[in-house]
């Protein structure tokens, strides 16, 4: 294993035009190597003529089968009468993903949706090279852990719960970069950072739930596009002889993280 590796991720592209812009500026400045779009969202083909052909990023699907904001919501990409388990009152996904698990869906059909994600994103013509989930529905949803694996490795791409040691108190570092160099300076191995690049906007600030308004999430995502935006960031990183990696070059686990201690 690396002495100094980190697995950097930019996540939710093609969720809205804010987080295009914000993904298409920070993949451009070298501290992400792991961009994963989102086929089901509504700015996807935005997303493809902006970036789809670059070769500075390596780009997985990030499968979704939840909608957790209250005023934006995304349905399947598979037709709705193969995939009605994942589908609520509302004819789209469920808004939390245990509420998803209570209803007892049916893996085939999950699977099933997984499939036309990653074709739409390849139609479209993202080169996907590995998978990762939105807010990990296999830790709640039994049997999907090993449905999910099975598929993947069928595709013959890379399983992301094979690569999911995080650094601790990461989702913090953008609002706190004192935390940010003491984790690296210590930091031994390889492990996985990942943020939700996107630019304060109106279109931001109409996301939000009963956890968190619609103005902390914009707030939120600016502090991480300013993160990996930031010029400073990346030297640090190369001062401290930390290797950025893409899915592509960093070393798979010997087993699969369990997303069900994620939670807890």
């Amino acid at each position: 294993m690396l002495d100094k590796a980190l697995i950097t991720r930019a996540d939710d592209f093609g969720s809205s035009h804010s987080a295009n812009q914000a993904i298409y500026e920070v993949s451009k400045k070298g501290i992400v190597k792991n961009v994963s779009v989102m086929a089901c969202a509504p700015y996807l083909e935005e997303a493809a003529e902006m970036l789809a052909s670059s070769k500075d990023v390596t780009f997985g699907m990030h499968s979704v089968i939840n909608a957790e904001w209250d005023r934006v919501v995304w349905g399947p990409v598979a037709p709705k009468e193969k995939v009605k388990s994942l589908i609520d009152h509302r004819g789209v996904f469920y808004q939390d993903v245990l509420e998803l698990a209570a209803a007892k869906p049916d893996l085939d059909e999950i699977i099933t949706e997984y499939k036309y994600q990653l074709e739409r994103l390849r139609k479209v013509g993202f080169p996907i090279a590995y998978i990762d989930s939105h807010m990990m529905p296999e830790g709640d949803i039994p049997g999907l852990a090993e449905k999910f694996d099975r598929w993947v490795e069928e595709e013959g791409l890379i399983n992301h719960r094979y690569y999911n040691r995080m650094l601790p108190d990461s989702d913090k570092f953008s609002h706190d970069r004192t935390l940010f160099e003491k984790e690296i300076r210590k930091l031994e191995g390889q492990y996985k950072l990942v943020l939700h690049p996107a630019k304060t906007s109106d279109e931001m600030k109409m996301t939000g739930n009963h956890n968190y308004s619609g103005e902390f999430i914009a707030w939120e995502r600016e502090d991480d596009y300013e993160f990996y935006n930031d010029p400073t960031v990346l030297s640090f990183l190369q001062e401290q002889g930390v290797k950025l990696l893409s899915y592509k070059d960093a070393e798979p686990a010997k087993e699969p993280y369990n997303f069900s201690l994620w939670r807890k």
